[in-house]
């Protein structure tokens, strides 16, 4: 049964706010049944994906004919920042593709989570200001800076890392 679960549009101010915004959205993608989920951010420091709910909610989404794409400059701050995210990403490497992209880059990169019916996109990330929206303008436009990122990336943020 579809997820009819409202989400919050338009603007929100403040790191709380996006962090809601983001909680929300993964929250009902599983209901949604949306096939891909879009996650892109310098380095995920201020998200909340390493909260328990959250893992828990993209366990719900997370199953065959799922993609996650994960789009950052560096995967350290990660790594340091959500240890219980990357053990799921550990456990999910088969659904999940990472891209690191370059220091020039930088620029270009969106702070935003993307999903085919709806965009969560921090427009002035310092401040944590900007919106959300089911328009399909929105959508489209999120998407196609997200496929150039992703196509200038280079693989990153392995399941696991091997050393001597």
């Amino acid at each position: 049964m579809p997820d009819d679960t409202p989400l919050t549009p338009g603007p929100f101010d403040g790191p709380s706010a996006f962090a809601e915004r983001l909680r929300e959205t993964i929250r009902v993608a599983g209901g949604r049944a949306w096939p891909t989920l879009w996650l892109c951010d310098a380095g995920f420091t201020d998200w909340p994906i390493g909260e328990a709910g959250v893992i828990d909610a993209l366990q719900a989404w997370a199953g065959s004919a799922r993609r996650l794409r994960l789009v950052m400059q560096d995967d350290r701050l990660l790594r340091a920042r959500h240890p219980r995210f990357v053990a799921w990403r550990q456990r999910w490497d088969h659904i999940i593709d990472c891209r690191l992209c370059a220091a020039s880059d930088a620029a270009d990169l969106p702070s935003a989570l993307w999903t085919p019916g709806w965009t969560v996109e921090r427009h002035d990330p310092a401040r944590s200001r900007g919106s959300s929206s089911d328009s399909p303008a929105a959508v489209a436009s999120l998407r196609q800076r997200l496929d150039d990122v992703f196509a200038r990336g280079r693989p990153g943020f392995p399941a696991s890392i091997l050393g001597l």
